[in-house]
This record gives structure tokens, sequence and C-alpha cells, in this order.
């Protein structure tokens, strides 16, 4: 097997998300491609039709819903030009005690229900009466000619009589009737031609509601095609566990049950944006060329129907004398491995390929995609969720682009406009010890909190616990996971320091959406991994300024060990910069000095500045620099804040608490982050205790205040 080179999730999930573009594009360009599906069953439209993608536009027929003028009340439906008489009379009258005495009459000249037709007036009498009215109830139909409905507790009248009379307290207040009063007039609540369901939307239940209240039968609805999805397990020491008892209480020396295949069964079901297909076990000894031969078929439409869109494997893709999946997607079957090997815990071996073929009839190309999952449990589960999902989603949501845009173009916007994790922050409510060669993705759960809010709205935070041991066999850590958490790497090399303290906050990616609305989703071009894949491919990003104050003269030392630690803690020499060095000594000038200085020219090219105050390690032994030291960061921290144009109170509290992981002195001392300039520049002031893991586990909020502060 060839030695891959290790690259981060973000880059493995945005080259996943083109290559899935790029087979959609393929498609596109077949005349035989068939992306819709018709419902065939009313009966069974949950099943068939809910959590599926419209593939055309649904629009409400001619005249809208409600399709008549519908009475909102039980009344009488009268004519507002039967008033205009009554109206003069009653204005022109002064005396209280005659309006008083006023009578307001109606004739009724018929009824209608609820659900009679709207050419039937039930006629209880014919009159010529100056006034008419027709007795609705609610939901009826209101007749021709009528335009407003009397409330029925506005009235008195017997059924004997065929008269109504407007109560006295009433009489002025329906005098003043304007047209359509109590009356839902025709597609009021959905408009002619309004559309109902979007060509992309995902259908809900109110859509279905939706399609009735129109009149649109369901068999008319027409969905996007489910991609089918074949899932296959690997190995000599897998057993497949039936409904026969014997066989599931066996255990047989050098045999584990498949976990695999049932797991990611049932957890693509979940999705509802696939149709998972079982393929079975095979075995090592199978051969790589007969398990070749075997794929082929069933992928091209030769053993099913259909045949197979994604193909994902678990097991077989390490570096053991068995592992002999890649051999057979590359030398079996032409495929090519996009990657090979991924920077996170659990999941590093996982492996992308893709396998392009001619169609005989079209000449056009056509694509399968394929996962090679490593074969322990959690970790195929981890990595179905961080790729495979989203590029499922990306197959069964389509792109929503005009037909003749370039092929550059259109993998450009589906992989931005890609659907992927839900993204909340969240705090870990105990410390985690962080592993010191690959970032993890470690399963948590969420606790929805109330947290303190200054405009007295009720705001809330997530508190995060893990689930316990998250060694990669261990699928008790899957159960009760709400997301995964994202981890930075520990230690010099990493985020600088060992432990992440309880309190600390990290990005966690949910496993469930919070919302159902297709507006609400987290798209690839604004997802934390893409922001972090921004922060990789982004040289000299920190052009640094670096403030020293001190009670007495900087060393050279001083400088040379906080620069060091600021370039390490902030990706290297390739992503950082020092442009200006600048000693300041605290004594009673600093009050203006030290705001002189960052306003300075010398400063102008910088976009973050640090102020750092720096601890003597000599004087801490005998017991006095700790506490000039930290004298020292608290007269300095007020300094800046007057000349701060914005403050990240937020951002100052995170950084204390990374400092406070790799050195719990530095939770002592005051820290100041805002920005400066009219918002030119980033403002850090802190100490150099756990310096280190400060910045380097704030770098990402960093680069995205950086961000913002560019635009």
């Amino acid at each position: 097997m060839a030695q891959y080179p290790m690259i981060p999730v973000p880059q493995a999930l945005e080259t996943v998300l083109t290559e899935t573009a790029i087979s959609i594009w393929f498609d596109r360009q077949s005349s035989n491609n068939d992306d819709t599906k018709t419902s065939t069953s009313v009966s069974n439209y949950a099943q068939q039709l809910l959590g599926r993608i419209a593939a055309l536009d649904i629009k409400a027929p001619s005249p809208g819903y409600p399709n008549h003028n519908a009475s909102i009340m039980d009344g009488y439906a009268i004519k507002i030009s039967d008033l205009i008489s009554a109206k003069e009379t009653y204005d022109r009258i002064i005396e209280q005690e005659q309006k008083d005495g006023y009578i307001l009459d109606f004739h009724v000249v018929g009824k209608v229900y609820a659900g009679d037709d709207s050419d039937i007036v039930r006629h209880t009498t014919t009159s010529k009466h100056q006034r008419s009215a027709i007795y609705v109830t609610t939901g009826a139909v209101v007749p021709n000619g009528y335009d407003a409905v009397i409330p029925i507790e506005d009235t008195t009248g017997d059924d004997y009589s065929n008269k109504i009379q407007i109560i006295s307290s009433k009489i002025q207040s329906v005098l003043s009737t304007k047209p359509l009063t109590w009356i839902r007039p025709i597609g009021c609540d959905i408009p002619s031609d309004y559309v109902v369901l979007s060509k992309g939307e995902m259908i809900q239940p109110v859509h279905i509601a939706l399609l009735a209240q129109v009149g649109i039968s369901l068999d008319h609805v027409q969905i996007k095609r489910l991609p089918r999805v074949g899932i296959l397990s690997t190995g000599n020491e897998l057993v497949s566990i039936s409904d026969d008892k014997q066989q599931v209480q066996q255990q047989q020396h050098g045999k584990i049950p498949d976990v695999n295949r049932p797991m990611l069964l049932s957890q693509l079901s979940t999705y509802g944006n696939c149709l998972p297909i079982d393929l079975g076990i095979v075995t090592d000894d199978a051969g790589s060329d007969n398990i070749a031969q075997r794929l082929t078929k069933v992928l091209w439409s030769e053993e099913t129907e259909e045949g197979i869109d994604v193909l994902i494997t678990t097991g077989g893709i390490s570096m053991g004398e068995k592992d002999i999946m890649e051999q057979v997607f590359v030398n079996g079957m032409g495929g090519k491995v996009h990657f090979g090997r991924m920077n996170m815990k659990p999941g590093k071996p996982t492996t992308f390929i893709t396998i392009d073929r001619e169609d005989t009839k079209t000449g056009i190309l056509q694509r399968k995609l394929i996962f090679a999952l490593p074969g322990n449990p959690v970790s195929a589960s981890v990595c179905s969720k961080l790729l495979v999902r989203p590029c499922l989603d990306l197959l069964h949501d389509g792109v929503d682009i005009e037909e003749d845009t370039s092929k550059d173009t259109f993998v450009e916007h589906a992989v931005n406009n890609a659907r992927v994790h839900e993204e909340i922050m969240a705090t870990i409510t105990s410390d985690i010890k962080l592993d010191q060669g690959r970032p993890e993705y470690r399963r948590v759960t969420l606790q929805r909190v109330p947290s303190n809010s200054s405009n007295g709205h009720q705001q809330y935070t997530y508190h995060a616990t893990h689930t316990g041991v998250q060694r990669s066999s261990r699928v008790l850590s899957l159960r009760g996971a709400d997301g995964l958490m994202m981890l930075p790497r520990g230690g010099t090399a990493g985020c600088g320091y060992d432990i992440a303290k309880k309190g600390l906050e990290f990005p966690v990616l949910l496993y469930s959406s919070l919302s159902t609305s297709s507006s609400n989703h987290t798209r690839f071009m604004n997802s934390q991994h893409r922001g972090m894949l921004k922060q990789n491919t982004i040289s000299k990003k920190f052009a640094l300024g670096l403030i020293i104050c001190t009670s007495e003269e900087t060393s050279t030392d001083h400088f040379q060990t906080i620069e060091t630690t600021l370039i390490k803690s902030l990706g290297g020499d390739d992503h950082v910069s020092v442009l200006q060095r600048v000693a300041c000594k605290v004594d009673d000038t600093i009050t203006q000095k030290l705001p002189d200085i960052i306003n300075s020219s010398q400063l102008k090219d910088t976009n973050v500045i640090f102020v750092v105050v720096p601890t003597d390690s000599t004087k801490e032994e005998n017991g006095s620099g700790g506490s000039i030291a930290f004298k020292t960061s608290l007269e300095v921290s007020h300094l800046p804040r007057p000349i701060l144009t914005k403050k990240a109170s937020a951002l100052a509290q995170q950084i204390r608490m990374h400092a406070a992981s790799q050195d719990p002195v530095a939770a002592l001392f005051e820290n100041v982050v805002g920005t400066v300039r009219d918002n030119s520049a980033v403002l850090v002031s802190c100490s150099d205790r756990g310096l280190g893991g400060a910045v380097g586990g704030a770098k990402n909020s960093l680069v995205r205040l950086m961000d913002i502060l560019s635009t």
C-alpha cells in the first residue's frame, strides 16, 4: 500500500465535496439522466415523501385558496350597498334617545351551510324588503353579491319571522361595516400561482397540508432520486450476526461480530438522503481480483437493477499484509485515490477513491464514489458522519444553478453551498487530555443551560460532556452522543498546552440539525471547517507588532523567548511575521507612552499587536518576581482600554482560560482584547505566563476577528 500524506479533515471534506460535484456534473451531461422519481401511492405518503427533496416547483392552481369567499363566523351575509341609506338616516339623528330606538333589520332570504355548493342557496323566502341577508355558517360560501358578514351575536331574531334585527349597541359599528368584513376572500390564504413546494425543498408535514389545501394529489409530487449506497464489510475475522440465537451466542476464538455493516446500514437510514444496500462480507482470502470483479458488477448495474452510486467499505485499508482494498480499487477497478490518510483521531486510515467509466451509449463519463473506512466501528461511524453524510446530502439535494454554467463554476458553487454539519460552541464540563499527535473529534453529549443576558432576554449556552473512553473499538462511546467536539492537537507542536481545562469552549459538529428550514442549514463556505482550511492555506496571515512592558530594562532574551512562542503558537514562520519590536518601560510616563506607541506609525503595517508583560523567573524563585509582574500586568492592562474601538471581552476570557490550561498562575493575570486604530488591528494585552497555550488556543478566533476587520 502506498504511503499517502496525512491531510487535514477540512481539506478531506472539501475534496469529497469537489469530487461529488464533478459526479453530479457528469450526470447532468447525460441525456439519459433521470434525477426525479414520482410518488406512486398516497396511502403510504409519509414513508414516500416526508424528508425527500422536491424535484420541481409546485404552484397553487387558480384561483388559490380558498377558492370561494368564505365566512369566518356564524352569522348573516349582507350587502354593504344596503347600508348606505340607513347610515345616512342614522347619522342625521341628533338625540341619543332616538338613536337608541333606531331599528336596523334585515329580511333573511336563505341559508348556506359549510359544504354547500357555491351555487346552492337554501331559500327560505322571497321578499322585496329593502335589506336582505343570508344565514351562513363558519366556512360556508358567501353568495355572490354579498360582501360582508355580521356575526350572529350582534343580532336578534327568530326562525319564524325570517327577520333579524341588529342589537342597539352594535348598530353604529354595523353601519360602518367595510367590504369583506368577517370574510376570507378568494386566494387570501394561498394566492393563485404561489409556490407551495419549491424545487430543492425538503418535504415536511406542512407541505402535505398545503398540497391538500390547494387540491393537488400527492401522486403529482416529483421527488429527487435517492442515491443508492452499498455497505460492504471486509475481513477474515468477521462473523455475520443473524437471527439464529445459537450463532449469536457462539464466540469463536479469533472471530468478532460484524458490527460495522448493521451499524452503517441503520445510521445511513436515519439520514433520509439515500437508499442503503447490504452487500454482505468479503474475506481477505477471497483475493483482490475476485473482489474487484464482484464490486465492478455491483457498481455498474450488473448485479443490481440500478447499480450503486456510492460504495462504503470497512476494513482492509491500513498497512498490513491482509489490507488489500486499495489494491482492489486501484489495480483491479481503475480507481483514483484522492487521499489515503486524515490528520484526525479516530479515522486516520480513511481513504477516498473515485472510479470513472465512459458510458458506451452516450460517451459521457459516469462516476462512482468510494469511501474505504477503517475497520474499527467508532472510526467507521465518525468518518461516515464527517464525510459520507455531506456527500450524500449534496447528491440528494442537487445543485441549483443554470444549465449552461461552466464546469468550474458549477463545481465551485456546489462545494461552497453544500450542506454540512450544523455547528455550535460548547463549554467542556471537565478537563480533557489532548492527543499529542492529531486533532480529535470527540463524542460528546450536550446540555443547554441558561446564561446571563445584559438585555434582559433569555439566552442559552451549551455544556459538553464526553462519552467516556474514546477508544476507536469502543462502540459505547457513540451511545448518547449529540455531536463531535473538535479538539486541537496538544503539546508544543499543537495548541501549546496538554490539557484542555474545564470551562474552555470548542466547536461541536451536531449529529442532528436544530432547524428543518433549508435556509438555516450550515453551508460549507460558512463552516468552521472552511475557516480552518482558509487559515491553513494563507501565509503571512499575522503581521505582528510586539510591545514588551516591564519595570526594568527589557533584555534581548525577553524578546527572543516571547517572539519564538508567538510564532510557534500562531502556526510557524509561514503564517507569522514580526514587523516591529518595541520595549516600553513601566514608569511615570507609561500612561501616555503606551497608547502613543500603539497608535504610532512604526506599527501601522501590523494587524495584531501583542502587549506582553514578562515575568522574571530568577526573581520569582526568591518570591519577588511574581508579585512585581502581577502589579505591572494589572497596571498595563488598564492603559489600552480607552483607545479600543471595539472590545472583545469573550475572546479575552478565552485567552485567559487557554493560558491557565498551560500555567494555572496565568488565571491571576488580567487580559485585554479589542480593536485599535479604527478597527485596522487587533490588540492583545497579556502576561507571558501560559502564552503559548493562550495564543494557540485562541488562534482560530483571532483569524475570524481579523477576517471581519478586513471585510
